[in-house]
């Protein structure tokens, strides 16, 4: 995660918002989203809190408790409305989709099962070798992932 700790121009956090929506980075602002953006408008403490509603004072309370990451949603849309900001807010697969984090998970499940499923085995004189336990974690991983039964994520 990068931690940016200086003050932005306008055309910095407009390179960095852009990099940010285009999946690019993960990106925390030391200072935070409202701060940052308030001062790459140019727009002083006094000026936004005006916008929103608030006191200099409790405005100075968001930014700070943006910095511990302790702030609402519905405070960072009115700071994002007073901007002229829209706020956005999602989840982010961090296996680049979620695709792939069905994937992963449907793999983990499969080799558990086939874990339990191979001392069964061997306990009984069955073993298999690599390449059948091989082939039938795949075919275990996609018929998980294809089918997604409610215990994939047990």
């Amino acid at each position: 995660m990068n931690n940016f700790k200086k003050t932005l121009m306008p055309k910095q956090l407009d390179e960095l918002i852009q990099s940010y929506t285009a999946g690019n980075h993960s990106i925390k602002l030391s200072v935070g989203w409202i701060q940052s953006t308030r001062s790459a408008l140019g727009m002083s403490l006094r000026q936004l809190a005006h916008r929103i509603g608030i006191s200099a004072s409790a405005l100075t309370h968001f930014e700070k408790r943006e910095q511990t990451e302790a702030i609402s949603l519905a405070t960072l849309k009115k700071a994002a409305n007073a901007m002229d900001m829209e706020l956005v807010y999602y989840f982010k697969p961090k296996s680049g989709s979620l695709k792939n984090t069905i994937s992963i998970q449907a793999k983990k499940k499969a080799q558990e099962i086939l874990i339990q499923s191979n001392q069964t085995m061997r306990l009984e004189g069955q073993d298999t070798d690599q390449d059948s336990q091989n082939h039938e974690l795949e075919r275990l991983t996609r018929e998980l992932a294809d089918n997604m039964p409610k215990s994939l994520w047990d």
